[in-house]
């Protein structure tokens, strides 16, 4: 006992010691070098620029950041590139309203306002969180969930990721319940030339990549790219190998055609396949086609229509079980006004799932293929009840699926701009995570009976937020919520010998919380982004057969996160680059240990000229190892990165 004492005391120290060195030399250091600083050398996203930005994912039009009436936060391209991140889930952790966990070499559990499904059997879904990528779904309905390990975008270019906390999407559809994330790529016009990277260190045995982009004429553009990752295995909490190494190879293809300033069609698509050396050692491989035409009448009117193909094949070959998901989705929307006041949006949508499951012993769907279909449709109304200063949005989503048949999921938002320094906004939501499979159609030595009659888990989500900006380079978001959930699923247990288990829907739960995130720019050559959340939850089951525990089988968060994000050219070809977080303790659960609250620090140091960019990275500093979600110890680490642009 004394030794984890004494070395959890040293680790704060290290951490103290580090995060004082990282955010207080540079004052020295940028105090001899300022004279030399040129303006090319600095960063040229200002706070003007940031409160500018337009966002599209909560009312599936472009929208002024300031001005919408959720809780959203934008991770930029340049956050990212001046973070540690290499993975997708990497560069979530920079956006304070997600909670981000690392389960092992492979798997992450990400969420927003809660319900990180506990790590049974290395699960890591959290089925109330819908994530888009181009606006292409990337949501299972096998396990509900996202596969974080597959989602290996190219992060150089990404231009940003909208996260909205809370159901202030539920005009994207189901599962939008506590959230929606939607990354959003750069055009093929704006990757133009030659990109090239190469990293490898401690933990990412290896990472390389090339993107290459060009065009025909002043209309059509295209790139083509391709990458490669090996990343090492990590330890088990009594220091046995995890043999959980895993490798990745992804590349693909998108064209951008503009005939006319008002027209843009855009086909793009990926492929990948790897490997991951678990005990339950997986083969995954995937393709996915996208096309969309959009065309612009006006500055609020436009036309878009959308169609992909999503191929995902998984292969538990020690298992012996396997599972395929062909996705089908069109998805049509019009945008335009009414008079003045009235901007209106109305869509509809039709999606085909067609999944295939070989059976196991440890696991077995009834029917063991099933073909399900999604039809929405949604209408918009905003408002403009005093222009330029109040506007109400009305709007409600109307789905049907295989499982419940008709959902319905209105909403109600008005914001008052004050003035452009000022606005404050309020939300009532109501959205629903419609059944999985696992849900539905499964049975495993734990949950014996399948559940026919499954309902739709509801949401009645009540928000209040502010924005405000202080002053001219100081912003902040404040946003709070209270939501009550019904139908929330539970494991229910038959005391008859022998006992048997169901999934069943007798849970309530009420949440409520915090969410605050900033800006600064300090300094022309530095600039602080970050943020807090707090969470808190409270379930009831509403049968006495609920199995204890359940609650935690369902949700497994953290009250208190604190994010900060450093961003400082300290030279005129020098970067320092800081992210420190704060993760509140996880309980313990039936099937899982306590994991202990820990704060780390993420640095890169890169030295930037002409083409060639070099980089040092820390990951996961201010302790040797630590545990995030589940019993897996992940290491701090070490990488190089070189990257190359002509």
């Amino acid at each position: 006992m004394v030794k984890h004492q004494h070395v959890g005391f040293w680790s704060n120290v290290t951490f103290v010691v580090i995060f004082a060195a990282l955010f207080i030399q540079p004052f020295y250091a940028i105090a001899q070098v300022e004279e030399r600083l040129l303006p090319s050398a600095l960063k040229k996203l200002s706070m003007e620029d940031l409160m500018n930005i337009e966002v599209t994912s909560v009312s599936k039009s472009p929208e002024k950041l300031t001005e919408v009436a959720s809780a959203i936060q934008v991770l930029t391209g340049e956050d990212i590139r001046r973070s540690a991140s290499n993975r997708l889930p990497e560069a979530l952790r920079l956006a304070s309203n997600l909670q981000v966990a690392q389960s092992n070499s492979h798997d992450w559990a990400v969420t927003a306002r809660g319900f990180n499904g506990a790590p049974l059997s290395n699960n890591t879904l959290a089925n109330k969180l819908l994530v888009m990528i181009d606006g292409r779904s990337v949501y299972t309905p096998m396990f509900g969930g996202v596969f974080w390990d597959v989602q290996n975008v190219l992060l150089e270019d990404v231009d940003r990721v909208e996260v909205v906390s809370g159901p202030g999407g539920t005009l994207w559809g189901a599962n939008a319940v506590n959230g929606v994330i939607n990354i959003i790529s750069k055009s093929a016009r704006e990757t133009q030339g030659l990109y090239a990277f190469g990293a490898a260190g401690t933990l990412l045995q290896d990472f390389g990549g090339v993107r290459y982009g060009s065009h025909v004429d002043s209309t059509f553009f295209f790139r083509v790219y391709g990458q490669r990752l090996d990343q090492h295995g990590i330890k088990k909490q009594d220091d046995t190998d995890a043999n959980d190494d895993w490798n990745m190879t992804q590349g693909g293809f998108r064209m951008d055609y503009l005939p006319s300033s008002h027209t843009t069609l855009t086909f793009q698509g990926d492929f990948y396949g790897g490997k991951e050396d678990d005990p339950t050692a997986s083969e995954i491989n995937g393709q996915n086609l996208l096309g969309r035409w959009t065309r612009t009448f006006s500055n609020r009117s436009d036309l878009s229509l959308q169609v992909y193909f999503d191929r995902a094949w998984r292969n538990l070959p020690l298992a012996a079980f396997r599972d395929q998901l062909n996705t089908y989705d069109i998805d049509f929307q019009h945008h335009f006004p009414v008079g003045f006041r009235h901007n209106v949006l109305w869509g509809a949508g039709y999606r085909l799932m067609d999944n295939d499951v070989r059976n196991s012993v440890g696991l077995t769907f009834t029917p063991a293929s099933r073909t399900l279909h999604l039809f929405n449709g949604f209408i918009q109304d905003r408002i403009a009840l005093v222009p330029r200063r109040l506007e109400l949005t009305l709007g409600t989503k109307l789905l049907h699926n295989d499982y419940t048949d008709f959902e319905w999921q209105p909403s109600v938002r008005l914001a008052w701009t004050m003035s452009t320094q000022h606005t404050l906004w309020t939300a009532v939501s109501r959205s629903v995570r419609t059944p999985a499979r696992f849900d539905v159609d499964e049975t495993t030595p734990f949950i014996t009976t399948e559940n026919r009659e499954f309902a739709a888990e509801k949401v009645v989500a009540y928000e209040i937020g502010y924005r405000v900006r202080p002053m001219e380079k100081l912003s902040f978001s404040l946003a709070t919520f209270y939501n009550k959930y019904d139908d929330l699923r539970s494991i229910n247990v038959n005391s008859q010998a022998p006992p048997t288990f169901l999934f069943a829907n007798d849970q309530r739960a009420e949440t409520w919380g915090v969410e605050i995130s900033g800006n600064f720019f300090a300094m022309p050559w530095w600039r602080l982004r970050g943020g807090f959340t707090f969470l808190d939850k409270q379930f009831s089951a509403t049968n006495t057969s609920v199995y204890p525990g359940s609650d935690l089988f369902e949700g497994l968060d953290p009250r208190n996160q604190l994010v900060l994000q450093s961003i400082m050219d300290i030279a005129k070809h020098i970067q320092l680059d800081v992210v420190g977080r704060y993760v509140d303790a996880l309980p313990a659960s039936p099937i899982t240990i306590r994991v202990p609250a820990y704060s780390l620090l993420d640095v890169r140091v890169a030295w930037n000229f002409r083409w060639l960019t070099f980089s040092v990275v820390g990951q996961n500093l201010g302790a040797k190892t630590h545990a995030e979600f589940g019993s897996r110890k992940i290491p701090g680490s070490l990488y190089v990165k070189t990257a190359l642009r002509f």
